[in-house]
């Protein structure tokens, strides 16, 4: 791995601070990570998160890890906020004048306002890594006039801030990526039914409502399939729209067909299992879980709208449906089930497209060189 990789003899080391609000992974931690693993040994890097799962794998890497307190369920102008931001801002305050960095990586927008009294009170720039479509004027604002550069996960993030009138020079596009070289396809599993999944958190703008009713209206018209939700409302923050998709699958007259699996950190041994991901949230900034599954050698249904536009090429790569559109999601399904040849060479196509466009070394090396250009400067 990268992170193994020669100290030069000639660059000079660069002291970088991440800061993530979450103990919990999801997919903004999971890019966290990544980028970390690919980064060179000459940024000397530090992070500050609340205990769990995030900082028990950044200690695993090497890291040095900072505890700081878990934000409320709810992120809004209440005293538990406020108090909570006065309290972690102090946190990280101390732990910027131990480490002294010259950058700090605020791994989302929560995490930028967390980090507000160090850059005022210290030399260190804020890199904002964006990775939100639905964000409010007044927080962009704010957390544009704090950071030196903001990283756009999408060409949708970065119109979305501009709309908010954040300069566009101060936004850099940088995809995620993955690392494909540690990916091994296996054989796909021989179901006696094609298998359509949706993989994500439970959050009402994932839509996964909109899954439930376009497979309903495929086994309604004779289709033969099973449909599995992975995921979870991870972050405890969504319970209500989380019971609402249990009973909706569970009172559905094909109930049988439609399952909820849970969340799951690994979905390696699920990939050979899974025929199609379909993908429906229309405000997706990004959409990890779709690359992933390029990679693994999954076809993909995705919502035409945010991040997905930028990474599926219609009817080569992948198939889009309107936003909203059950009639389109239940239309790629069909002609996924039935057409087999078209479903391989989504594949393929899916996979060479991450192989080359997607590579999570790609992504540490123009970061990097966002680092560069802030300590130079």
């Amino acid at each position: 791995m990268a992170i193994n990789a020669k100290k030069s003899e000639y660059a000079p080391d660069i002291r970088v601070l991440c800061v993530n609000l979450e103990g919990s992974i999801a997919g903004a931690e999971q890019s966290l990570l990544l980028i970390v693993r690919f980064l060179p040994k000459n940024i000397l890097l530090s992070a500050a998160c609340p205990s769990g799962i995030l900082a028990d794998k950044l200690k695993s890497l090497g890291i040095k890890t900072y505890p700081i307190p878990s934000p409320p369920r709810k992120f809004n102008l209440t005293a538990a906020w406020l108090f909570y931001m006065i309290i972690v801002n102090i946190r990280l305050f101390i732990v910027v004048l131990r480490e002294r960095p010259q950058i700090i990586h605020a791994n989302s927008s929560k995490a930028v306002l967390a980090a507000a009294s160090a850059k005022i009170l210290s030399p260190g720039k804020i890199i904002w890594h964006m990775r939100d479509l639905r964000i409010s004027r007044l927080r962009a604002k704010i957390c544009g006039c704090l950071s030196s550069k903001i990283i756009a996960v999408s060409r949708a993030v970065k119109s979305r801030l501009t709309e908010l009138s954040i300069k566009p020079e101060l936004i850099e596009v940088i995809y995620n990526g993955i690392d494909t070289g540690s990916i091994k396809i296996k054989e796909k599993e021989q179901n006696d039914s094609i298998i359509f999944a949706n993989i994500g958190q439970f959050v009402s703008w994932k839509k996964q409502i909109l899954f439930i009713e376009a497979a309903e209206r495929f086994l309604r018209q004779g289709g033969k399939a099973n449909f599995l939700l992975i995921g979870d409302d991870i972050f405890a923050r969504d319970g209500k729209y989380k019971q609402q998709l249990i009973k909706k699958a569970a009172i559905s007259p094909y109930a049988q067909n439609i399952k909820i699996i849970g969340w799951r950190d690994n979905l390696e041994p699920l990939w050979p299992k899974i025929d199609c991901l379909v993908h429906t949230a229309d405000a997706e900034p990004f959409g990890r879980v779709i690359i992933e599954a390029m990679a693994n050698g999954v076809p993909i249904i995705a919502t035409a709208a945010g991040g997905p536009v930028e990474i599926i090429d219609n009817g080569r790569t992948g198939l889009l449906f309107g936003p909203d559109d059950i009639e389109g999601v239940f239309a790629a399904m069909k002609t996924i089930s039935e057409d087999m040849e078209l479903r391989q060479n989504l594949a393929v196509n899916g996979r060479q497209h991450v192989i080359f466009n997607f590579q999570a070394g790609k992504t540490a090396g123009k970061i990097v060189k966002l680092y560069k250009e802030l300590t130079a400067a």
